[in-house]
């Protein structure tokens, strides 16, 4: 239910220091101030080991709960010096050190703390790694691994793929199929048509300038059998339709 009500008060609790709200709400809806004090045990913590803080630098380690605890088990995974604004977008992401042990496991060491986020934002992670071995792709990078996590070129496509008639593709012919579209069901169709033995290159073209399974077929229907890619290509690029081929 909606709540409402006035001199609210409650705090938040954290290491790095206290936050405390004071305002209204109506209907769920809330508006006041806050004040933040920070834990100068914590304050000289950071600042011992090398970090100059400002006010503004505690409270976003607070209000993301950025603990001395968290910060100890980065630096035992190996990161030193971690910089705020680096130890935010960890634990924003949640980057910690059960994570970095888990990359490490699965043979990813000494990687970036940038690298250690993009891997966690686009699910690039340990398990997925052991999917990606199962599937037959051992020793990627991780912008590979980060690749195939954006565009969907994933172990599941990729089963379908090879059940479609093509195994063991390259990661960028994978992420090329996904980006221009070249699915299962359109490698189908085309055989479907006579075009058994189509490479991945040329169904990439052929998506791309938008040589369809229907403008094929419009294009058989004027007594034009089975032209080559390459003509089917060029008719697209040059505007040349069944509606113009009528027309002349």
């Amino acid at each position: 239910e909606s709540f409402s009500g006035s001199n609210i008060h409650f705090a938040l609790q954290r290491d790095a220091g206290r936050i405390d709200f004071e305002g209204a709400f109506d209907a769920g809806r809330g508006a006041g101030t806050f004040r933040f004090t920070q834990n100068t045990a914590f304050v000289s913590a950071l600042q011992k080991s090398g970090r100059q803080v400002t006010t503004d630098d505690v409270l976003r380690l607070a209000l993301h709960d950025v603990d001395q605890a968290f910060i100890a088990s980065i630096e035992a995974a190996g990161y030193k010096n971690v910089s705020v604004d680096d130890l935010v977008k960890m634990r924003i992401h949640g980057v910690d050190a059960d994570y970095i042990a888990g990359l490490r496991k699965a043979g990813y060491d000494g990687l970036s703390i940038e690298d250690l986020i993009k891997t966690r934002i686009h699910g690039a992670t340990p398990e997925y790694v052991a999917e990606m071995r199962k599937a037959g792709y051992t020793g990627l990078s991780i912008d590979d691994l980060v690749r195939t996590r954006i565009h969907g070129a994933t172990p599941a496509f990729m089963q379908e793929v090879r059940t479609a008639g093509f195994d063991k593709l390259s990661v960028d012919d994978l992420v090329k199929m996904r980006i221009h579209g070249v699915t299962p069901e359109f490698i189908r169709s085309m055989r479907e048509r006579g075009y058994k033995d189509l490479s991945i290159e040329d169904m990439v073209k052929m998506r791309i300038h938008g040589v369809s399974p229907e403008f094929m077929k419009e294009i058989s229907s004027l007594g034009y059998s089975n032209p080559g890619i390459q003509d089917l290509v060029s008719m697209r690029i040059h505007g040349v339709s069944a509606a113009f081929i009528k027309e002349l």
